[in-house]
C-alpha cells in the first residue's frame, strides 16, 4: 500500500513530539515496519518539502530503504495546472496533491488540512478512470492501511 502525505501532516507522522503524532503512529509503523510506501513528486511538493528540510532528510532515508516512490515531476506539474484551471476558489491550494494522486493512481492521502478535504473528495478533479482517494486524518482510519489500497506504482 502507498499513500501521499500532505506536507501539513509530515510532523504528525514523523515527529514523536508532535501533539498529533498518536493519530499518525499507525501510518509511521506501516511505512517503517509494514508494506507502506510514500508517494511524492512535482515541483510544488518538492519545494514544500525543501522548506520543511527536517522531513526532506526523512524522504531521502525512505528512498534509500525503498519506502518512497517518486513520481515524474513534469507529469505531476502538468496535471496540477489542469486541476488548478478547473477550480476558482481561493481556499484551494492543493492542486499538487490531486495531481500526485492522479498521476500515481495512489488511493490514499494523509492530511490534517480540513479545508482540503472537499476538494480531495471531488471526483470531477480527477481524470477519467482515477478514483478519488480515501483520506487518513486520525487513528480511527488505520483500517485504510491495507493491501487493498496498494497502487501499481508501489508494487
Amino acid at each position: 500500500m502507498c499513500l501521499v502525505i500532505d506536507t501539513c501532516a509530515l510532523s504528525g507522522v514523523f515527529n514523536p513530539e508532535n501533539s498529533r503524532h498518536p493519530d499518525f503512529v499507525p501510518v509511521n509503523s506501516w511505512i517503517y515496519k509494514g508494506k507502506g510506501k510514500v508517494v511524492y513528486g512535482g515541483t510544488r511538493y518538492i519545494r514544500e518539502l525543501e522548506r520543511a528540510d527536517r522531513y526532506l532528510t526523512v524522504f531521502v532515508e525512505l528512498g534509500r530503504i525503498n519506502k518512497a516512490v517518486k513520481i515524474n515531476d513534469s507529469a505531476v506539474d502538468k496535471q496540477e495546472r489542469r486541476v488548478s484551471q478547473k477550480v476558482n476558489d481561493k481556499a484551494f491550494d492543493d492542486a499538487h496533491l490531486i495531481a500526485i494522486l492522479s498521476v500515481s493512481r495512489c488511493r490514499l492521502i494523509c492530511t490534517t488540512e480540513k479545508r482540503a478535504i472537499p476538494f480531495l473528495k471531488d471526483s470531477s478533479l480527477y481524470p477519467k478512470g482515477v478514483k478519488r482517494p480515501k483520506i487518513y486524518s486520525r487513528r480511527e482510519h488505520r483500517d485504510l492501511l491495507c493491501d487493498a489500497n496498494i497502487a501499481d506504482c508501489c508494487r
